[in-house]
């Protein structure tokens, strides 16, 4: 049996050296027939690392609204309440304001006038091409219609601020029953997440009665270590995972930055925004991250062919038709079954990918290690 020689090989970029056992192993006939051996070159390949990051799903402030009357008011009816579900424009709480119904009068009082004013315009304006009436008396009528106009159209921006849509301004003079009525509406699909309303409760003018978060996009906050911000890239794809749904990945990207470093874990905060479209994931929940490098491109070879002796890794390199050499090389983190080549071995070496490990088993037998 054979003893094994050890071979010192001196590697660049101020790596350290690495050991590498440099006997020969060849198979018989029999022994490679028996063995699924398969094979692959060094090459240049984009290799992109992978980070792996802890951090906690928040609410996408981008689409979470605090609902609020414009007016004050007094509730008159609940039509949803915390963890409900609903809908854009669903009504989510009815409310009776005084001051709203003045305005609502006001309203319809300058419409009165307008409608007035234009009436009694027309009728000038026929007497006047048949010089009836002087153009004094014309002049007269068409003024009062323009301020009238100006007046309604004032009264319709001031109920329009205080959140009455169009429709419900051009049906008030249909439905006097409905002056003083006033009903909070959903902004978005969403979910209620808070609720401060009940029947009878007073409501002031610009507090907030419930809030509701669109669920189907949220953000992942993280903290990226700053010795990994060279390799971390705005746009990256990052997979979300959590306990509550074991593997299951959720995908999203990396928005944002922080423009600061926390001093104490000297991290840099991150944004990944992450699609879910479902709503599996819920704010509060921890996630980890897995999120994509700066791809570089470099000598890589399959993840499969290297194997481990003790703390250094190995390659089998080809010589030639059933005879291989460990090799001692220095590579990086797996990426989507490849692995990057710091050193070791030269671009267009063929190594063995398919077969390491039964091959590892004949070496050390035969007293390779």
């Amino acid at each position: 049996m054979r003893s094994s020689i050890l071979k010192v090989i001196p590697l660049v970029l101020g790596l350290l050296p690495i050991t590498a056992h440099s006997a020969e192993l060849k198979l018989t006939p029999e022994q490679a027939a028996n063995i699924s051996l398969k094979t692959t070159q060094v090459m240049q390949r984009k290799v992109s690392q992978v980070l792996s990051l802890n951090g906690r799903v928040v609410e996408n402030r981008r689409r979470s609204f605090s609902v609020g009357p414009i007016v004050d008011g007094i509730v008159k009816s609940v039509e949803a309440v915390s963890h409900d579900k609903v809908r854009k424009g669903q009504v989510l709480v009815r409310i009776r304001s005084n001051t709203l119904g003045q305005a609502q009068a006001d309203y319809l009082d300058a419409l009165s006038k307008f409608e007035l004013t234009q009436a009694e315009r027309k009728r000038i304006k026929a007497l006047r091409r048949d010089r009836i009436v002087s153009e004094s008396r014309w002049l007269e009528a068409d003024s009062n219609h323009k301020r009238a106009g100006s007046a309604l159209d004032q009264r319709r921006r001031l109920l329009s601020l205080v959140g009455l849509s169009e429709s419900q301004i051009s049906t008030l003079k249909d439905r006097p029953d409905q002056l003083a009525a006033f009903e909070l509406l959903s902004p978005i699909d969403g979910l209620v997440i808070e609720s401060k309303v009940e029947s009878g409760q007073a409501l002031s003018a610009g507090e907030t009665a419930f809030r509701i978060i669109d669920l189907s996009s949220l953000w992942v906050e993280v903290g990226i270590p700053v010795a990994n911000l060279k390799g971390v890239r705005l746009k990256a794809i990052a997979n979300v995972s959590v306990e509550a749904r074991p593997g299951q990945a959720f995908q999203g990207h990396l928005e944002s930055l922080s423009g600061s470093v926390d001093e104490r874990s000297q991290t840099v905060g991150g944004r990944v925004v992450v699609q879910n479209p479902e709503g599996l994931l819920r704010p509060g929940m921890y996630a980890r991250i897995e999120l994509e490098g700066v791809p570089h491109e470099g000598l890589a070879i399959p993840a499969s062919a290297v194997f481990r002796l003790g703390d250094q890794s190995h390659v089998f390199k080809v010589l030639g038709p059933r005879r291989f050499e460990p090799v001692a090389v220095k590579i990086g983190e797996e990426t989507g079954g490849w692995v990057p080549l710091l050193a070791g071995l030269d671009k267009g070496m063929e190594v063995l990918h398919s077969g390491v490990a039964e091959l590892k088993g004949h070496w050390q037998y035969q007293g390779g290690n």
